[in-house]
Order: structure tokens, then C-alpha cells, then sequence
């Protein structure tokens, strides 16, 4: 009679874990990966920057006034840019763009085919755009 009573609760809990095993490490753990950035040919007015913008939250879903701003060394704008939620292989578009720092709205876009990066744990890929 003991054994019984405790063999039940274990059959119990042994057919609640199938589904909880069957759950395990079915799906992929998102990091944060970097990429560095690099505008070459921008040239600029005061009060214009060279941003970059592309098809990723981080980089402002192709929003003028969401892009990401470089840092300027001369003749080429550069910058390190993090992306959470990806995935080594996931393919970044992007674009050049110059743009008032204070009116989003007044930009200039980089007119070359959008650029691509994948993205990687090493070495740091490196993507260039050009005006």
C-alpha cells in the first residue's frame, strides 16, 4: 500500500516533464553583436553629420531621425554600432546619410545600392558605404 501511494505523484510528475523536456533548447539564444561602420566621401557643412541608417531598430528602421551618428575622421565618418537580438549570419542593410544634427528631415541619402553586413562574432565586421 505505501508503494502506491508514492508512485503515484512520481508517474505524475514523470508524465508532466515530456513536455517540459521537449521545450529544451529549442530555440536560439540572441546575443548582442557588433559591426563597425564606415562612410566614406562624406562631406559636410556645419551643423551636418553623417549618419547611418538601415533596416534594424538599432540603426532606425530606415527613420532619418532615428539614424545613428559617426564620428567624423577626416575624409571618412566611422562608428561602432551594437545590435541585440541577433544571431551570428544575420544580414544587416544599410545606408550613408548626411543630415541636419537639428532637422532630420533635411538628408541627404547615399544613392549606391543599399549596403550589406553580416554580422559575426570574429573578427568585428567591418562595412563601408560611399557617396
Amino acid at each position: 500500500m505505501n508503494r502506491i501511494r508514492y508512485l503515484l505523484p512520481l508517474s505524475a510528475l514523470l508524465l508532466a516533464l515530456p513536455p517540459i523536456y521537449g521545450y529544451a533548447g529549442a530555440t536560439w539564444t540572441y546575443i548582442s553583436l557588433e559591426a563597425n561602420f564606415r562612410c566614406d566621401n562624406g562631406v559636410t557643412t556645419q551643423g551636418y553629420s553623417v549618419y547611418a541608417v538601415g533596416d534594424r531598430p538599432e540603426l532606425g528602421n530606415w527613420d532619418a531621425a532615428k539614424a545613428v551618428r559617426l564620428t567624423a575622421s577626416s575624409p571618412s565618418w566611422s562608428g561602432l554600432i551594437k545590435f541585440s537580438n541577433a544571431k551570428p549570419g544575420d544580414v544587416v542593410e544599410w545606408k550613408c546619410i548626411v543630415r541636419n544634427d537639428s532637422n532630420p528631415s533635411d538628408a541627404t541619402w547615399q544613392t549606391a545600392p543599399n549596403n550589406r553586413v553580416t554580422l559575426a562574432f570574429s573578427p568585428t565586421p567591418l562595412t563601408t558605404g560611399s557617396f
